[in-house]
């Protein structure tokens, strides 16, 4: 007879002990299990820098049982009648759980007694996890996630009830803050459990930050300790998460009135989300021994009284053994001006003396700060990077305009970017969507920047009334080069563009700043201009010059400078017949 032990014994290993049948049903419930993980790096889950800090953390987020799997098929059919007391008696034991096997004993529980046909007061039991419990909110949403693969409705109607708590707590943000706190705990770990989509987080984060204050901060870092890291290291989450975190970090060094405590929580949480291994392998890049000393010269060597040694000193590099040193020059000069407000000009300095010797470099120069400028106007609203934004386009505006003063730019290019920032059509009401980009083939056809109102519900305004970032960046590129259209046909063609700009100005709500530096502007660009009084009288300003430039191009920029001035002879001459009475 052939003996179990005979293949033991050549192998010189004892018969392993096989569990009774017994002993196999018993497991086979709990071997039957659904993995949620799709990321590459779930395996990762013990060296911290996976989805989850440990494998008994994966456990409990990925491994869930198969209801249908393992109990009877008559219990997920629309037939029989529910045993409503014992749900309730199984229903109150919900608060109490505290680990995965609870939940998961609970979940075929309460499909045994009739889940079936009694759902709507498990959802609603499974929308306010208690309190007082810390382990609430992940209990709650593994026992939800459990029983949405065998109901498929369940998950989503608490993911979506949830979402919806979120919002309507959020419209009084200073009242309830408990309340929205364990709400934002609860969305993270429906997110970790595919409840909530990652893009409905992000929105909750961007809600969050458009009004950054005390109880939205809190808000903000209870959702990345429940589920910042989560999203952070998934593949299709990383990179939005990463951008969040980044803009966030922005804001916090912008909003220093707030509570420290609250502010070093916020740190806190975002160095959570990324791991030490991925901060470490951030480093900066080996750049190339050349490429460094460019950068030196520009970020840290130029100033007032070196700039003609700094000079020197690029005129000596390897132009043409090494090509790249134009592009190396290029980015040094636009990343040095977007850092150093006030070497601006040594910069357009340095690209002006270079010109006769570099022609290519210093055109590459010119032509990413018009194109910067060009991108930075186009960026759609006001986003998490609206600090670091703001700050970018007033420098390369400066930039801009410095390059104009040394000649390297011409006044076409100054009055292109003018009409950029504000188009003929802007002072349209309604017309709150510019048209920046316009096509080559357009633009050598006649085409021009213009603007239109919103096509659909939702659209954001580019150029809402109260959004003055492109009243300013018009303003502080006529503070440098408002000096140089004093006289001839650059001075013509700018009148017809501020007779556009005084109708644009009734579309805005200025605020005080800008009103004051509105007036030193147009006071030292146009002493005797005198706006219009009222919308109509600018509207009608503009449609005359339309007129007569449409039948002649010279007379409709004369015509401009007299519907500027013209006002002001008015009150000049009352002024004296004023003086004269007196």
């Amino acid at each position: 007879a052939f003996r179990h032990s005979s293949l033991g014994e050549p192998l010189g290993v004892p018969l392993p002990s096989l569990s009774a049948g017994g002993e196999e049903e018993e497991e086979k419930k709990e071997s039957v299990v659904v993995s949620l993980s799709t990321s590459a790096n779930a395996d990762d889950g013990e060296s911290g820098g996976g989805l989850y800090a440990d494998a008994e953390e994966r456990a409990f987020y990925e491994q869930l049982p198969d209801l249908r799997a393992v109990l009877p098929a008559v219990l997920f059919s629309e037939e029989g009648d529910a045993d409503t007391s014992g749900l309730e008696e199984a229903m109150r034991r919900l608060p109490s759980c505290s680990s995965r096997r609870e939940v998961d004993d609970l979940a075929s529980e309460l499909t045994m007694r009739g889940l079936r046909s009694a759902r709507r007061p498990l959802v609603r039991a499974l929308l306010s996890p208690p309190a007082s419990a810390a382990d609430a909110p992940r209990c709650y949403a593994r026992l939800a996630a459990v029983l949405s693969g065998a109901f498929k409705h369940v998950g989503s109607e608490v993911g979506s009830l949830v979402a919806a708590e979120f919002e309507q707590l959020a419209e009084r943000p200073e009242q309830d803050l408990p309340a929205r706190l364990r709400n934002a705990a609860y969305v993270g770990e429906l997110v970790r459990f595919g409840l909530v989509s990652p893009p409905s987080v992000f929105g909750m984060f961007k809600a969050c930050a458009g009004a950054f204050s005390a109880a939205q901060l809190g808000v903000v870092v209870a959702l990345l300790e429940a589920c910042g890291r989560f999203l952070h290291a998934s593949p299709a989450s990383h990179e939005r998460m990463d951008a969040m975190l980044g803009a966030l970090s922005q804001l916090r060094s912008v909003h220093r009135a707030l509570p420290p405590d609250l502010l070093a929580e916020l740190d806190a949480a975002i160095a959570a989300c990324r791991p030490a291994e991925e901060i470490e392998a951030r480093a900066a890049p080996e750049l190339p021994p050349l490429q460094r000393y460019v950068l030196h010269l520009l970020h840290e060597q130029l100033t007032a009284g070196s700039a003609e040694v700094v000079v020197r000193q690029l005129r000596k590099l390897p132009w043409r053994d090494e090509p790249e040193v134009g592009r190396w020059f290029a980015a040094a000069a636009l990343s040095a001006a977007e850092v150093r407000f006030h070497a601006i000009p040594l910069l357009a300095t340095v690209c002006s003396h270079l010109l006769p010797f570099q022609e290519a470099a210093v055109l590459r120069v010119v032509d990413g700060a018009v194109e910067a400028l060009r991108l930075v106007i186009d960026r759609p609203g006001i986003d998490f990077d609206a600090a670091k934004q703001s700050r970018r386009r007033g420098c390369l505006v400066r930039l801009v305009g410095e390059l104009y003063a040394y000649r390297l730019l011409d006044s076409r290019a100054i009055l292109r970017i003018l009409y950029w920032l504000v188009p003929k059509q802007a002072g349209v009401w309604g017309r709150v969507v510019p048209i920046t980009h316009v096509p080559a083939h357009a633009e050598a056809a006649g085409a021009e920047p213009a603007a239109r109102p919103l096509l659909r519900h939702g659209e954001p305004l580019l150029d809402g009334p109260a959004d003055c970032g492109r009243l300013r960046m018009a303003l502080s590129l006529l503070d440098v080069v408002g000096g140089f259209f004093s006289r001839g046909l650059a001075r013509r063609r700018l009148d017809v563009w501020l007779v556009y700009l005084s109708r644009y100005l009734f579309c805005k709500t200025v605020s005080v700043d800008v009103r004051f530096a509105l007036h030193d502007t147009l006071a030292a660009l146009r002493p005797q201009l005198v706006l219009p009084d009222s919308y109509e009288q600018a509207c009608a300003a503009v449609a005359r010059l339309e007129t007569v430039m449409a039948d002649d191009q010279a007379q409709g920029e004369a015509l401009a400078h007299e519907l500027l001035h013209e006002a002001a002879g008015a009150g000049a001459t009352s002024g004296e017949e004023e003086g004269e009475e007196g």
